[in-house]
């Protein structure tokens, strides 16, 4: 501090006579600095002086003691910045001071004298510190220059064994001293921040000495300090920090939060004496009485807000204080007197800082509490089917009980599941004396205080940390570790209603709840009546006024619901001389299934071809005993494009399917809704045409399909059954349909009994063109003969033609058994294409596939059709009617008309018979005379004609003529 100079010295130093340069503070601090004694005249002091220094250096200062006879006695120090080399803020540290009697914090506490601290361009603050200083006590300006007064009225003496800490002692003759920097603002980063992310301090308030203003925080890094942060804040404090959020999102609501996570940026003084426990604790209320120097968050913009927390000490970090609105005002009180005292001398930080945030919630969302109105909410299922029920997100008083009240329909249920709960803890405040959280859920709509039996509904209560409602984790999980809530994870109500309290005994300042949990309502309405011993969802329906149908809207009958499948029939049955008519308006069955339009068929289908596993709607009738008839396979059905239908029989079934669901599906993913009506049957189709007319049996026979007026029977299907379990040939007039060749509006659907989709499509045709249909499993047989002179190969070859079909199947391929399709045909006609079109079936059957046969006289297949690769029984071989397409089956060839030589000899004595006739007529004429030669020639030429004409094969046709009948 101390050198030589030949130029003028430094603002920071002091000028000796003899060109010697000191540091200002070295000015009448008691030694010779100066070689030539200038820096220590006669009766110098240190007070009524201005000092400056440069950054990083330290600089001390002492001043002593007044006597009795120079008081009253006043001292001013300026300690001034002046910026670059000599820094931009002033820091001031206490390290001994004793000035006059401290006596209170809030009135006359400093009798004897004071310490005031006055800044530039601030207005004088009435603050005083006296007594005695303990600990370590640091100053830091707001502003580049600071002027500390002291001032001195009495001096009193006491003895050492007096209480009052702010006496002067009799071997006190230092009344201050301290010492002082100069800092660089950059620097200052626990004040200002990081240069990479400044602090924003609010906006001061005109005519105020610490008043701030901030708005939209939640675009900047607000930082609510204390006057002179990190040091000691000037006392007779009345701050306030106004927090508004402007800016606000549609349909939200601002609530704006202060909280501070590091504990040693918390410090308010609450006692004279040093804490002897370092318990990480606030105190809270009144028990900040003591030095009246306290922070007070209210849930408004004005002091007549209701009051979320008043606090002091520190310590421990303090959680969110968070107000029901975009405003929050805080205000910090400091009494008018006080000593310069912390409680450890560990403690760098004094005063406060604390953190903003703002959160933007829902408008209507449970977690704000309207201002002004009661922590009360009700929702019904008229507004929404579901929802999120969530404790409040801002803090709430003493003594405040939410409720929620959800109201379902008369056909409803409630059903809420929590997806996360836990109780959070503030350890920095007291604990209460008893619960301070307390959750109730109950059965029904229990208003608290009014309803008497609300016990008897309670379906749970919970205040304790440590016992929790049940908890869904993981319904919102990701991807496949998404998991369903099944009811007893969940609480489901009984009744049409549940209501939920929570109840904040001691507000949510020792502790709060935060919880989220969904609300549904679960429609458990099902259209139709209860299926005799079907299942939850087997529904039958008859006349009813409605005349509606859908699906399940229960949700528990999904995978959502904790169900991994659901399969629903409905039944339609009405009165024998009644159809039904279903209408699909829409529908849908998930990604795996669409609804494909079979123009070749004219009829809908799966995508997945109806296999097992896959979900569907499947419409089904039964014309005929245990013989089932699908009508439609469906998936998604839109609303413009509807699917109908018109029952053949007066009962019809729809089956709704999902074999296999996720936990995430429910009736939004897997759904149908329909009508129905019951329509009057022609008498002509309920007596005359019943499923008996209609089941035919037999041989062989024939039938008209078509449609059109008159014979109503031919739209309706028909059941053909061989017999002795034979396959059917069927004739069809028409060709066989794909997607592009056929142009009317009707088809004709071969089917195997009980087979969902055709084994043929037949496009009606008036020409003579024909389609050859075979029963299911028909091309299975292979038909292979072959000849050999061995004859012991087989033994017992007629046994071969009536070995069972089971015997086949063994026998065929033992490897890869096969599951047999009925052989019986259904023969369905669809559309309304007019004509009348004949239908023709036989019975047929193929030998078994053998490697060898012995010979042709033991063909196993004697009487077969050469251009159907079949056999026909022997009983409908050479019958008159002809049962092969070609007619073979009557021809001369298969009968053998030419072979036979009996039939020879019958004739050529039919030829002679008529010859001798003829001889005996003409001697008996040319004996009479009666007639002319010409005559008598002419009659002997018609005689002889008549009696030479044979049997004409040319008749052998398969199809008998229109005016025949089979």
């Amino acid at each position: 501090g101390v050198r030589a100079s030949w130029a003028a010295c430094t603002v920071a130093e002091f000028p000796c006579r003899n060109k010697q340069c000191v540091s200002l503070d070295r000015y009448c601090d008691g030694h010779h600095d100066c070689v030539d004694h200038s820096d220590e005249p006669a009766g110098c002091t240190p007070c009524n002086r201005t000092y400056y220094g440069r950054m990083g250096a330290t600089y001390t200062l002492q001043v002593p003691r007044p006597h009795e006879g120079t008081l009253p006695h006043f001292c001013q120090l300026t300690f001034i910045a002046s910026g670059d080399l000599y820094g931009d803020l002033v820091q001031l540290g206490i390290e001994k001071f004793s000035l006059g009697r401290f006596v209170s914090h809030t009135s006359a506490g400093c009798p004897d004298g004071h310490m005031q601290i006055e800044e530039l361009s601030r207005p004088l603050n009435a603050g005083f510190w006296c007594g005695t200083s303990w600990g370590h006590n640091v100053y830091y300006s707001e502003t580049t220059a600071i002027t500390l007064m002291l001032r001195v009225f009495n001096v009193s003496n006491t003895t050492p064994g007096m209480t009052n800490p702010g006496s002067f002692l009799q071997q006190d003759t230092v009344m201050l001293r301290l010492s002082y920097r100069f800092l660089r603002k950059e620097r200052a980063v626990l004040r200002y921040g990081a240069p990479y992310s400044p602090s924003y301090r609010g906006e001061d308030l005109p005519n105020s000495f610490c008043d701030k203003y901030f708005e939209n925080c939640d675009k900047k890094n607000c930082k609510i300090q204390s006057p002179n942060f990190p040091g000691m804040y000037p006392r007779n404090l009345t701050c306030y920090y106004h927090i508004r959020q402007t800016r606000v999102p549609d349909g939200k609501v601002a609530l704006v939060a202060v909280f501070q996570r590091n504990p040693h940026l918390i410090y308010i003084k609450d006692r004279n004496a040093p804490h002897l426990s370092r318990e990480r604790r606030l105190e809270v209320g009144n028990s900040c009485h003591i030095l009246h120097d306290y922070l007070v968050a209210y849930d408004g913009n004005t002091t007549r807000a209701p009051v979320l927390a008043k606090l002091c000490k520190g310590g421990a970090p303090l959680s969110e204080l968070v107000a029901s609105g975009p405003d929050m005002l805080l205000l910090f009180h400091a009494s008018p007197f006080d000593f310069p005292f912390q409680d450890s001398p560990r403690r760098r930080t004094f005063g406060f800082e604390l953190d903003v945030a703002v959160e933007f919630v829902d408008r209507e969302s449970t977690a704000y509490v309207r201002r002004g109105s009661e922590c009360e909410y009700e929702a019904n299922s008229q507004g929404q089917r579901s929802g999120y029920v969530q404790a409040s997100a801002h803090s709430l008083l003493p003594n405040t009980t939410c409720i929620w009240r959800l109201l379902a329909g008369t056909t409803e249920i409630v059903w809420l599941y929590f997806l996360h709960y836990r109780h959070v803890a503030h350890p920095e405040m007291p604990k209460p004396a008893q619960c301070s959280n307390t959750l109730s859920i109950y059965n029904g709509d229990a208003v608290l205080g009014v309803d008497t039996n609300s016990s008897n509904l309670l379906l749970g209560r919970f205040c304790k940390p440590d016992k929790l409602p049940r908890v869904c984790s993981g319904v919102h999980a990701p991807g496949p570790y998404s998991a369903p809530c099944s009811p007893h994870e969940s609480y489901v109500s009984t009744m049409s209603s549940m209501t939920l309290s929570l109840r904040y005994a001691a507000g949510t300042a020792p502790s709060h709840v935060e919880f989220l949990a969904r609300y549904e309502f679960v429609d458990t309405r099902q259209w139709g009546d209860p299926t005799p011993d079907g299942g939850p969802c087997d529904r039958t329906f008859s006349v009813r006024p409605d005349r509606l149908f859908a699906s399940p809207r229960d949700v528990f009958m999904f995978g959502r619901g904790g169900a991994n499948r659901l399969r629903c029939v409905y039944t339609f049955q009405v009165a024998p001389y009644q159809r039904v008519s279903l209408r699909i308006l829409r529908s849908k069955m998930g990604p795996e299934c669409t609804t494909v339009y079979r123009n070749s068929s004219r009829r809908h289908e799966c995508s997945h071809g109806g296999e097992p596993g896959y979900p569907a709607i499947k419409i089904k009738e039964e014309p005929w005993l245990s013989v089932l008839v699908e009508r439609a396979c469906l998936c998604n059905v839109s609303n413009g494009r509807h699917f109908s239908l018109v029952s053949y029989t007066n009962m019809i079934q729809l089956t709704f399917s999902v074999p296999y669901m996720s936990p995430t599906n429910d009736y939004n993913d897997y759904y149908f809704e329909g009508e129905y009506a019951v329509l009057e049957a022609p008498l002509e189709v309920t007596d005359g045409c019943n499923e008996t007319t209609r089941h035919l049996s037999g041989r062989y026979g024939n039938f008209t399909v078509g449609a059109g007026r008159g014979d109503l029977c031919a739209s309706l299907p028909r059941l053909i059954t061989a017999a002795d379990t034979s396959f059917i040939f069927m004739r069809v007039r028409g060709f066989s349909a794909t997607e592009t060749n056929c142009q009317v509006a009707s088809r004709i659907n071969v089917y195997a009994a009980g087979g969902a989709t055709p084994i043929a499509s037949i496009c009606p045709e008036r020409r003579d063109v024909y389609t050859h249909v075979f029963s299911s499993g028909w091309e299975d047989f292979e038909f292979q003969f072959q000849y050999e002179e061995d004859t012991s190969l087989y033994q017992n070859t007629s046994t071969l033609l009536t070995t069972s079909l089971a015997t086949y199947i063994e026998d065929y391929d033992q490897s890869e058994p096969k599951r047999l399709e009925s052989r019986d045909l259904v023969v369905e006609y669809v559309g309304n294409y007019s004509g009348r079109f004949l239908v023709t079936w036989i019975g047929i059957w193929r030998p078994l596939k053998m490697p060898l046969l012995v010979s042709k006289a033991a063909d196993p297949c004697p009487h077969r059709c050469p251009d159907i690769a079949a056999c026909l029984p022997k009983d409908l071989w050479c019958d008159g009617v002809s049962h092969c397409p070609s007619g073979s089956d009557e021809g001369a060839a298969a009968c053998g008309l030419l072979a036979t030589l009996p039939w020879v000899y019958l004739v050529a004595a039919g030829v002679l018979m008529l010859s001798l006739i003829s001889l005996f007529f003409a001697v008996v004429i040319h004996r009479l005379q009666a007639r002319t030669q010409k005559v008598v020639v002419a009659a002997a030429t018609a005689a002889v004609n008549n009696g030479t004409g044979l049997k004409s094969t040319t008749q052998d046709l398969l199809l008998p003529p229109e005016n025949d009948t089979w």
